[in-house]
């Protein structure tokens, strides 16, 4: 069998298991809730909660929304008659549960152990001034369900005033997007019912009624226009009318993006060119690729995209011209003591005249190579960071990072020169299109997020929120557009904000737009190859495949070792060849007696890349450990409603 089916079939065992294990659950069945509001402005508070309890739990919790309100001033669990609806009983006669609040969460938790069955627990509680009193109305806002473990079924909340004398003036809103509706035609002054109310939903209600019911309260001085009140309140309830319907219309939007991003995605990923040349990549032969400058070789196979230790490459390209020759030294004597260094480096001299260079060796030569009894030259230990003895003096550190930062700074300078420079421009060039592509991906996410947002009902805090924060991000991105990073987090952010649209559909359709289409960005290609620079990149990638598996490491042939030995260096493979020339010493022969090439032994290929690693020199803050702080709420964990 596979490795890849023994994973699968390991997986599906480990689910099999997992789902056959013990496991507890519960559901919260029914909810009835009556509400009163008291003509001082308290809520005085009445609920019936049916559960059913699969496994062993210690009780329930009730998550108890104070919002602005000046707090709980008590509540009460009991275990309520059989067979008795809310309101026709007292609490008066019934068990009391024990019940503990945490003030850390805002939950009760009341002891009443439970184990499969179905269990009811009746709640009485006050919240003191619950309501407002204005001088030309009263008003009560409030979140009945907040903070719930998991979705209620079947709930009812009726609000009740002082006084029904005045239902005409009556006017309720919900404020909940999840679902539920609400209506003041019948005999309670609000009723509030929904068959499934969303863990993520709270049932809060804007209750606006006369004044005159909140008879022991002192008006507020606060002065508020009912009619501009209920004005704007009758907007945001005919917005939420049409909320489904537009998110339907933003589905249709939503769909022909995903399908346009999904084949960007294939087109990048399967286009005739990359597949063309991956196919012809054996029609280039190793000599064929010999024949290249050894730095072409290197920014090929980058995609121009060169590495710091990459320096090595414009070395070897100037010796490959002639311009500079190079033979094996001693170490310098700092590096004889550390027992990981190597013993032997690489002395390059100039030779020639620089004016024949172009910019891109100009600026290697005078950024590496140093004058010398009237003689350009360069050690290649010179680079290298400090050995773990020096390490130990502070002034030497500074030293060797300060010279880190300049040799940072150099390659960053050769670097953008080289990208401007032929032949190395005309092999890889940047993608034009993204300059146009990525600020068009960041407009179509912001555009349609804020119309999601819109037709989703939001808030208006929240809207201006995410234009400020989105819009800044999006600047960025565009002005970043060649970073791959940038795009990928501005998707990141879309998704999260996207995952907060409460409308399900909407948040669910869209959240797989993101996907597409950071899968669209992941693929686009930052550069662009013609289609033999592309055949051999495809060459060098499986030469480079070779020479780390230690193919034709012990040749006969010296020209050939040398040759394999270089392009260890230029593709990046040292350590793996060098493992493999180890493992398989070559026979002795006159020829390798004669002449050892320069690059073909181990100790320099070594010394090399002990120079690339040690470029750049950071040293190490001192970490400092926190002991973190650990929250333990009363025995419910997080708290909220459900149980525990």
């Amino acid at each position: 069998m596979k490795k890849w089916m023994l994973v699968i079939v390991g997986l599906v065992f480990v689910f099999i298991m997992t789902g056959c294990g013990d496991k507890k659950s519960f559901s919260m069945d029914q909810v009835d809730t009556r509400a009163y509001i008291m003509p001082d402005g308290d809520l005085y508070v009445e609920e019936l909660f049916t559960y059913t309890f699969e496994g062993s739990f210690k009780g329930t919790t009730r998550y108890i929304d104070q919002g602005e309100h000046k707090g709980v001033e008590f509540f009460e669990a009991y275990v309520p008659p059989p067979g008795k609806k809310l309101g026709e009983f007292s609490y008066e006669n019934l068990q009391r549960l024990n019940s503990e609040w945490d003030g850390k969460n805002d939950t009760y938790y009341i002891f009443n152990s439970a184990k499969d069955e179905v269990k009811q627990v009746y709640y009485r509680y006050r919240i003191d001034q619950a309501a407002i009193r204005y001088s030309d109305a009263g008003k009560l806002d409030y979140s009945f369900f907040e903070h719930s473990n998991q979705e209620i079924h079947h709930v009812n909340v009726d609000v009740f005033l002082p006084s029904n004398d005045t239902k005409a003036d009556v006017h309720a809103f919900l404020h909940d997007r999840t679902g539920g509706t609400v209506t003041t035609d019948g005999e309670p002054a609000v009723h509030y019912e929904n068959e499934k109310l969303s863990k993520h939903g709270n049932a809060e209600m804007l209750v606006f009624f006369p004044q005159e019911q909140l008879s022991q309260m002192k008006a507020s001085q606060k002065e508020i226009s009912l009619n501009q009140i209920l004005a704007s309140e009758q907007n945001r309830a005919d917005r939420l009318q049409l909320r489904d319907g537009r998110m339907q219309e933003a589905g249709k939007v939503i769909r022909i993006l995903m399908v346009v991003f999904l084949l960007g995605a294939i087109l990048c990923l399967f286009s005739w060119k990359r597949i063309s040349a991956w196919v012809k990549r054996g029609e280039v032969s190793k000599d064929e690729l010999e024949q290249l400058d050894p730095l072409i070789k290197t920014y090929i196979l980058r995609k121009s995209k060169l590495k710091q230790q990459d320096f090595i490459a414009g070395l070897l390209s100037l010796r490959s011209q002639g311009f500079v020759t190079v033979k094996e030294v001693p170490s310098s004597p700092r590096f004889l003591e550390e027992p990981t260094a190597p013993d032997t480096t690489l002395l390059f001299t100039f030779q020639g005249n620089v004016e024949q260079l172009n910019a891109a060796e100009r600026q290697l030569v005078q950024w590496l190579f140093s004058e010398k009894n009237g003689v350009l030259e360069f050690r290649m230990d010179s680079l290298a960071g400090p050995t773990f003895k020096e390490k130990q003096d502070d002034k030497l550190i500074a030293t060797y990072r300060q010279k880190s930062m300049q040799h940072a700074e150099q390659f960053k300078k050769w670097k953008k020169i080289l990208t401007n420079t032929e032949p190395y421009a005309n092999e890889v060039k940047k993608n034009a299109f993204l300059k146009f592509l990525v600020p068009l991906m960041v407009i179509v996410h912001y555009v349609l997020l804020l119309y999601l947002y819109y037709a989703d009902v939001a808030s208006r805090l929240s809207m201006i929120l995410i234009a400020i924060l989105l819009g800044a991000g999006g600047l960025l991105t565009c002005f970043t557009y060649k970073s791959r990073l940038w795009i990928m987090l501005y998707h990141v952010a879309c998704f999260i904000i996207g995952s907060q649209i409460v409308h399900e559909d909407g948040a669910g359709s869209y959240v797989i737009l993101v996907v597409c289409s950071a899968l669209f960005a992941a693929v686009l290609p930052r550069y662009r190859m013609s289609l033999q620079t592309q055949q051999y990149r495809f060459a060098l990638k499986r030469w480079r495949r070779e020479l780390r598996n230690g193919v034709d490491a012990t040749t006969e042939d010296p020209a050939r070792a040398e040759r394999d030995a270089e392009h260890a260096v230029l593709l990046g493979v040292i350590p793996k060849y060098v493992q493999g020339l180890n493992q398989h010493e070559p026979r002795d022969s006159e020829a390798y007696d004669v002449a050892i090439p320069l690059l073909f032994s181990a100790p320099i290929l070594s010394s090399m890349h002990y120079t690339q690693s040690h470029l750049s020199f950071i040293t190490a803050g001192s970490s400092s450990s926190s002991s973190g702080s650990s929250f333990s709420g009363g025995g419910g964990g997080g708290g909220g409603t459900g149980a525990f």
